[in-house]
């Protein structure tokens, strides 16, 4: 299949990028002008440089059978800041992909959040991530939601901007610097790999069917503490971890993993271990 991926220097862009490719679609990477740079994504081969907001970003998806929407905003913190970027980069972008879609006949591929759906939202990203649906919604270009929990792995890197628990444990293992839970350090979070998820994505497309909505999740929801010791583990140091209490900020106070109504993407998943250990020694590496 013929694929465009937005937000192809970033961590899930980049991953899919380069697994897509290995698994035999011919992949097109776009990225924004002026993208942070990042190390894994530096030799990214063909990357073309467009907004994915403006309207020249819509003649590249002609030709291609999908297109992955990995651009967009996909940190809480960043949208907590900045509210209206975090609506123009998650709801805005997929709006114009959409309108191109339609007029080349193309699969919008959505990712969006487990938080998406959460009425009142939780927190600003998780109101532009609702957003973002409802322009799938509206819109009658084909179009997949696919809902991510908490997606972790190669490429994913804290002092390149990355957010999620895992990578911010993985950050300060390395460094024997100690882990500090905020709040509830049971709190819980669905961890996927990166790599299992992208498989399924490929799946799904091969495929041609999917339903309107699916939720990316391995169905075994993970403690947070549970998570940093089983890091702690991976990297093989002493660092301590700390759960001082407090309160997190709004959106990261409360646990996220599958409701019993929710559709899930057909998806094999590595144990929760065994990707930390892959992500740590992916990051050693």
């Amino acid at each position: 299949m013929r694929l465009l991926i937005t937000g192809a220097t970033g961590y899930l862009g980049w991953r899919a990028t380069v697994l897509l490719r290995e698994r035999g679609h011919d992949v097109t990477p776009t990225t924004r002008p002026g993208a942070r740079a990042r190390a894994a994504s530096r030799d990214l081969a063909g990357v073309v440089t467009a907004d994915a907001a403006a309207p020249e970003a819509r003649d590249l998806v002609a030709g291609h059978d999908a297109v992955l929407h990995f651009a967009g905003v996909p940190s809480p913190a960043y949208a907590r800041e900045h509210p209206a970027d975090a609506v123009l980069g998650n709801a805005g972008t997929t709006l114009n992909l959409l309108e191109a879609c339609r007029d080349h006949d193309a699969l919008l591929v959505y990712p969006s959040s487990v938080r998406a759906p959460i009425l009142p939202s939780p927190d600003p990203y998780g109101a532009s991530k609702f957003l973002g649906e409802q322009a799938c919604v509206a819109h009658e270009a084909r179009s997949v939601i696919v809902r991510l929990t908490s997606v972790f792995g190669p490429g994913q890197v804290r002092a390149e901007g990355a957010t999620g628990a895992i990578a911010a444990f993985a950050d300060r293992a390395l460094r024997g610097e100690a882990i500090t839970i905020p709040g509830d350090p049971m709190r819980t979070r669905d961890f996927v790999y990166v790599d299992d998820l992208v498989a399924a994505l490929d799946a799904m497309l091969r495929a041609g069917d999917s339903p309107r909505v699916v939720l990316a999740a391995s169905g075994a929801p993970t403690p947070l503490l549970t998570a940093a010791h089983a890091v702690v583990a991976a990297v093989g140091n002493d660092t301590p971890v700390e759960t001082p209490g407090g309160s997190p900020p709004p959106g990261d106070e409360r646990s996220y993993e599958a409701g019993p109504d929710d559709v899930l993407l057909p998806m094999t998943c590595r144990p929760i271990e065994t990707g930390i250990s892959d992500y740590v020694a992916w990051l050693q590496a």
